[in-house]
């Protein structure tokens, strides 16, 4: 009787290993591999295919079959991705900006995940920000929205479904100017893999960050009042760096494994709290809490 789980894995090594050979002599193309990445609920189906033979005719009888339309399906596959009509690949470009007008104070809402996201300041003229997005082709844009009456920039999924793309986060980067002309509030989740923030020019008056980035690094800049920064979400690793002579306050929960303080380092801390002299009097200063098992605090006074 011929056992079709352990033909399985050795058929896929073996599909794996043609589809290489093939892009190395040249029959596939980097195209013809993109299709063939978005095909992969094909899987699904070929899986699917085979419990109901399993299920619905004799062991040996079910296998032969399973394997004979997984062969038809894996064929018409290559072929499909090999002569297809040649279509957008790799990334689209997308922009946006919009006219601060009246506005006294800006919102940045951000809710979406990138491979990258760079969040940055400047002065920017008669613009309230600019934004720069690059994204898989073939994909619908991120959405977004500008609301006049409270200043607040959204940029979010595309609310159409534009297919489930095998790997496509991991090229969409996206660039965000805010104007230094108005202070901010910054609201970001979405689970970006890398966070770099270099707010150093920039009047902030709330940081918060929820959906567990991979990586967050932040230059941030003189605080004017109490500059609240808030961190969950699980990111690995969290580095902070804040103006030299800044007041500031430190407060971890949730299981920081470790966290390092201009230099000085504490590992399997936990629960912790820390402040800088003079703290609780100053009037300009920075209130900086973690939590939600971030692996690594890097706090630099620079």
């Amino acid at each position: 009787m011929i056992r079709s789980r352990g033909l399985f894995f050795p058929l896929v090594l073996i599909a794996i290993g043609v589809l290489v050979l093939l892009a190395n002599v040249g029959v596939l193309s980097s195209q013809a591999l993109q299709r063939l990445a978005d095909l992969w609920p094909l899987l699904l189906v070929i899986v699917g295919l085979q419990l109901i033979l399993n299920y619905t005719m004799p062991r040996q009888q079910a296998t032969v079959i399973g394997l004979a339309v997984t062969a038809l399906i894996l064929i018409a596959a290559v072929i499909y991705a090999a002569l297809a009509p040649s279509t957008a690949f790799g990334t689209q470009h997308a922009s946006s900006s919009e006219r601060i007008g009246g506005l006294s104070a800006g919102i940045l809402e951000l809710n979406y995940s990138a491979a990258s996201v760079n969040i940055q300041a400047r002065s920017l003229g008669d613009k309230l920000y600019d934004a720069g997005i690059d994204y898989p082709a073939g994909e619908n844009p991120p959405r977004v929205a500008v609301d006049q009456q409270t200043g607040t920039v959204r940029i979010s999924e595309s609310s159409n479904f534009g297919g489930l793309h095998l790997f496509g986060s991991s090229n969409r980067k996206l660039t965000v100017t805010l104007s230094t002309a108005i202070p901010w509030t910054i609201r970001i989740s979405g689970g970006a893999s890398g966070l770099q923030m270099d707010l150093r020019a920039l009047q902030l008056t709330n940081l918060q960050i929820n959906g567990g980035a991979s990586s967050v690094d932040g230059n941030l800049g003189k605080p004017k009042g109490t500059l609240a920064v808030n961190i969950s979400g699980g990111a690995s690793n969290v580095s902070l760096r804040i103006p030299n002579g800044s007041p500031w306050s430190v407060g971890l929960t949730g299981g920081v494994s470790s966290a390092t303080i201009n230099g000085q380092s504490s590992g399997g801390i936990g629960d912790f709290s820390k402040q800088s002299s003079g703290y609780n009097g100053a009037t300009d200063r920075f209130d900086i809490r973690v939590s939600g098992g971030v692996s690594h605090l890097d706090l630099h006074t620079e």
